[in-house]
């Protein structure tokens, strides 16, 4: 009986790559498939197998409707939305108003939801009749059309009768597949919905599989267990183009890899010496570590050609992208001269420099720089070579890369001094409210400015362009914050634009998208 079930469990394994089933393999799995809690690109890919939005991105970043047919500003505050017709829920319920009204508040209000950044300036949503919504804002929001990308819709009655916790146990939505099964460490299991609006996906089955490491998902691609890769490494390009069974795809990305540093504490900072000032809340010591990066370097040698060398934080594709920013140059020497002239020279002679402490000594200037270690290219080997780095300035760096499920809740707790991270998203408002204006109590602007950059002008000129509906004006805007921001404070260092990597077996024809996400209903059979 034992080996009988052996057996079966081979067969099923070889199954899954083959006949009407994908198998698709992630760097990551999701978090939560409650669709308004969770702000991360590998948690909405799965997601979206199940959900779908209001309206969404396409692959050339124009806004397209989904499920709505069309949307109309009626005033400054005020939006009417029209809802598609014949659209069903995967337990048979048709979607009206209501359900759109009702999940749109929701992402808006709930007090997890981390779609607030992008429609939490909705301060109701109300069915006028079964396929017409209509929107209130507090304050103008421009882009709410794009912002509803982020608003999936679900069944308000199936919520309301099994509650979160049975949501979360069985999620619904209008997707072109509906749940199987799902263990969030291991894998999401789905089937294709036959009465889905859209056209329908090649695959009958598809299964979603949480493998962290590159060479176990790449090991996978090539024995034929994996369909599709997400993130094969540039390292294993060569090994993946000469197997025969399968092929390396890039696509340019939108995802900017950054250095963020603490911008907010004179002492106590957590990567320094116990009781060192802080030296990064000076922009020019900022600057000091941006023009000891040789970035162009790390592009070369650790991404293998599979990345873009960054201007600034927003790609070129963004509103609000500056063709007058560019890099501080490589200039080790000059770094350290920068720093020297601030006053944190090697006094002691033996090479390294050194921090003032709050009892008026001096140490050397220790470094801790965090990062990943599994959730971006190469994360971990980008942190060590920008240690050696900075190591040949004088500044005592080493590394603490751990997996992402530590890292991120340890960076927005702010046990860092400075880290290494990731951020992509199509939305250029969204964008800057998140990572470059300030903090404020409701959670509404500075969701993830773990670092507490503040600047009032900054601030003012962001809000400014986000209820600016001209779009001339409102680039501008963006352009001008973008600039001080990015030259003046050095409130990022920008390292690169991330190219969006995935293998794919012989006979399916799959590209990646810009923005990351991966989804099987984009795989066609060849």
């Amino acid at each position: 009986m034992k080996r009988i079930g052996i057996l079966l469990a081979f067969v099923s394994a070889l199954a899954f790559a083959g006949g009407d089933q994908l198998v698709v393999a992630y760097q990551g799995g999701a978090v939560t498939l409650d669709p308004h809690l969770r702000n991360e690109t590998t948690t909405l890919s799965w997601q979206h197998h199940i959900f779908e939005t209001p309206f969404f991105y396409d692959r050339e970043g124009k806004v397209v409707p989904v499920l709505a047919t069309s949307i109309e500003n009626t005033d400054p505050n005020t939006w009417i939305l029209k809802v598609r017709r014949g659209v069903k829920f995967h337990d048979g319920t048709p979607m009206t108003a209501e359900d759109v009204a009702y999940s749109i508040l929701r992402a808006a209000t709930h007090p997890k939801s981390q779609m607030k950044a992008y429609v939490g300036k909705v301060v109701s949503a109300r069915a006028l009749d079964e396929v017409t919504v209509e929107i209130k804002t507090k304050v103008p929001d421009p882009l709410l059309p794009a912002h509803l990308d982020h608003a999936a819709v679900i069944p308000k009655a199936y919520m309301e009768k099994v509650g979160e916790e049975g949501f979360q146990k069985h999620p619904i939505g209008t997707g072109p597949y509906k749940f199987v099964d799902w263990l969030n460490a291991d894998h999401l299991t789905l089937e294709r919905f036959e009465d889905y609006w859209g056209p329908k996906p090649d695959f009958a089955k598809v299964v979603l599989k949480n493998i962290p490491q590159g060479a176990t998902r790449v090991a996978g691609l090539l024995s034929g267990e994996i369909d599709i890769a997400e993130k094969v490494l540039p390292q294993d390009f060569a090994r993946v183009e000469r197997s025969g069974r399968a092929t390396v795809k890039q696509t340019p990305g939108v995802r900017i890899i950054y250095v963020a540093m603490d911008y907010w504490r004179e002492y106590g900072s957590e990567g320094l010496p116990e009781g060192a000032k802080n030296p990064f809340l000076d922009p020019a010591a900022r600057k000091a570590v941006y023009m000891a990066i040789d970035e162009e370097a790390i592009v070369k040698k650790i991404m293998g050609g599979a990345a873009t060398v960054a201007q600034q934080f927003l790609a070129p594709v963004h509103e609000g992208y500056s063709s007058k920013i560019k890099r501080f140059p490589y200039d080790p020497e000059g770094a350290r001269k920068i720093l020297e002239d601030l006053g944190y020279g090697d006094k002691d002679g033996d090479g390294w420099l050194e921090l003032p402490t709050k009892d008026g000594k001096r140490v050397p200037f220790e470094l801790r720089i965090d990062a990943p270690n599994d959730r971006y290219l190469n994360d971990a080997q980008i942190a060590q070579a920008m240690a050696s780095m900075l190591r040949k300035i004088g500044i005592k760096a080493e590394v603490n890369a751990v997996p992402k499920k530590v890292f991120f809740p340890n960076m927005t707790k702010g046990h860092f001094t400075l880290y290494i991270a990731g951020w992509g998203s199509m939305d250029s408002i969204n964008t800057m409210l998140s990572m470059f204006h300030s903090k404020d109590p409701e959670g509404l602007y500075g969701r993830f400015n773990r670092q507490r950059y503040h600047n009032p002008e900054v601030d003012a000129l962001i809000e400014k362009a986000a209820s600016t509906f001209d779009p001339t004006e409102r680039d501008a805007l963006l352009q001008q914050a973008m600039e001080i921001a990015m030259v003046q404070d050095v409130a990022y260092i920008p390292l690169h634009y991330e190219n969006v990597i995935a293998g794919v077996a012989k006979g399916i024809d799959f590209s990646p998208r810009p923005d990351e996400y991966l989804h099987a209903f984009e795989a066609k059979k060849q």
